[in-house]
């Protein structure tokens, strides 16, 4: 933390009344908290991931829509969730039901997401690109909405779930568990179902039917659980005063600004994801038009680094607490940026053992990568109440939400019109047309250099970051003594 910032952090520590009142959990409820905020990345993580790996490749070589078409539709979507993330975020902040401010809200999220994934899967043939079009970029929306619906409301539980940032890394694993097995189910069974099937549109509907049962379940179970965990409710006097929703974005845009800590880690932020997104809808085209590889070998891909996520996210705990979040952190983006720059060496016909060998590092690199990120933000969230007294969970929670969104649109529009600059060819047979050199290089670029340098971006921001649990706990002990 800056000097400036912590001055204003000591002239800001609240005292009196907290705006809040916490709900505390039921005895016994530890273990739900944990599944549920497990269940809730395992079903966003599922349904984002297919759109994620799957989602471009389906528009350009199923659909016939051009790789720079399918790319600014992707930036559409980027500025719809410009819109609705933040405002989601607060609106949820002054829900008031008899379910808490986030359970509704989860619910909505598991019931679009699906719809989403089945139309734009499944979507017929119009005999017209402009027809679909059209169509895709309606359950792309739908598939946006359901997915700010989940994401919000269970970032903003897990920092309200509990005081202790030990017990938040702790939330944060769970979480990471079932991003990994969310990652699992969204891209690793949709690639094997394909390559037993044949990429057929009957084949891609039948998968994004399979995995929308799969956000829809996970979502169910998640509410259920989480029905006992502890929350907070706003007071009548301070929601009297509060800016509605759709008109507090700027506001909560100068609000997350003026974190610095939740400001540095929203700009490593931005770049992980970009990075992460292009590398795995890269990898979609790299094993079928650079390697010469079938479907099945991209399922394989995913579940290596699935298994290697979940083994993993023990020693990246143990790490983050023995050398510290940051540095885990910058650890983990390091050999994810490796991993990537590895594929420079590959060829057509590239070894299985190789590829897995790759899957498993990366699944390594990216969960320490989740983990961290995560729950270094629900530090800087916690940071914020500390030094406003205010329940601000679902605000940060929206930014956070909106950051992981418009990274992965970006990436997915950047690459599609990278791709279509440098000659890619759409087809309508589900089938990789014949691609020029520069075409493929275009690919190989996607998949290795340009991921690796993202993560570069990301490790220069976080050298930036100076909150750590030290200083953290030390804000919070004076809080309470100037409360006392």
């Amino acid at each position: 933390m800056t000097s400036e910032t912590q001055m204003a952090a000591d002239a800001a520590l609240p005292v009196g009344e907290p705006q809040f009142a916490v709900v505390p959990s039921a005895p016994g409820a530890t273990w739900k908290i944990r599944f549920g905020s497990a269940m809730i990345p395992m079903g966003h993580a599922a349904g984002q991931n297919l759109v994620t790996v799957l989602g471009l490749r389906f528009m350009t070589d199923s659909l016939a829509i051009s790789a720079g078409a399918a790319g600014l539709m992707f930036a559409l979507m980027k500025i719809y969730d410009g819109i609705t993330d933040p405002a989601v975020g607060a609106w949820s902040d002054r829900a008031q039901t008899r379910w808490g401010r986030r359970l509704p809200f989860l619910f909505a999220g598991g019931l679009a997401m699906p719809v989403g994934l089945a139309l734009l899967f499944g979507a017929p043939d119009f005999g017209s690109i402009l027809l679909a079009q059209a169509f895709v970029l309606l359950a792309l929306m739908i598939h946006a909405t359901g997915y700010t619906l989940l994401t919000i409301p269970g970032f903003a539980m897990l920092v309200e779930s509990s005081t202790d940032p030990k017990e938040r890394t702790r939330l944060m694993a769970w979480r990471t568990y079932g991003n990994a097995v969310g990652t699992l189910l969204g891209s690793t069974l949709p690639a094997w179902i394909l390559g037993a099937l044949g990429p057929s549109r009957e084949s891609h509907l039948l998968v994004a039917l399979a995995v929308g049962a799969v956000v829809f379940t996970a979502t169910v179970i998640a509410v259920w659980l989480l029905r006992e965990a502890p929350r907070t409710t706003p007071r009548a006097a301070d929601l009297a005063k509060a800016p509605h929703p759709l008109r507090s974005l700027a506001h909560q845009v100068r609000l997350a600004w003026h974190n610095v800590p939740f400001r540095i880690l929203a700009i490593a932020h931005v770049f992980l994801l970009f990075g992460t997104a292009i590398g795995s809808a890269g990898l979609a085209y790299f094993t079928r038009t650079f390697l010469d590889l079938p479907d099945s070998a991209l399922g394989t891909y995913f579940a290596m680094a699935t298994g290697a996520m979940l083994v993993g996210m023990t020693p990246w705990v143990w790490l983050s607490n023995r050398i510290g979040k940051k540095e885990s952190y910058i650890a983990a983006l390091a050999m994810f940026a490796a991993v990537q720059l590895s594929w420079l060496l590959a060829g057509p016909g590239e070894s299985m053992i190789l590829v897995s060998a790759r899957g498993i590092l990366s699944g390594l690199a990216g969960g320490g990568m989740i983990l961290c990120a995560y729950s270094l933000l629900s530090d800087a969230v916690r940071y914020d109440f500390i030094t406003s007294g205010e329940r601000r969970e679902g605000a940060f929670a929206g930014f956070t939400t909106l950051f992981d969104k418009l990274s992965s649109a970006a990436a997915l529009a950047a690459m599609g019109g990278f791709l279509s600059m440098m000659g890619y060819v759409s087809s309508s047979s589900g089938e990789a047309a014949a691609q020029s050199d520069s075409a493929r290089l275009a690919i190989l670029l996607c998949e290795s250099a340009i991921p690796a340098a993202a993560m570069l971006a990301a490790i220069v921001a976080m050298l930036f970051y100076r909150l750590d649990p030290a200083m953290l706990e030390a804000l919070e002990t004076r809080r309470i003594e100037k409360e006392d």
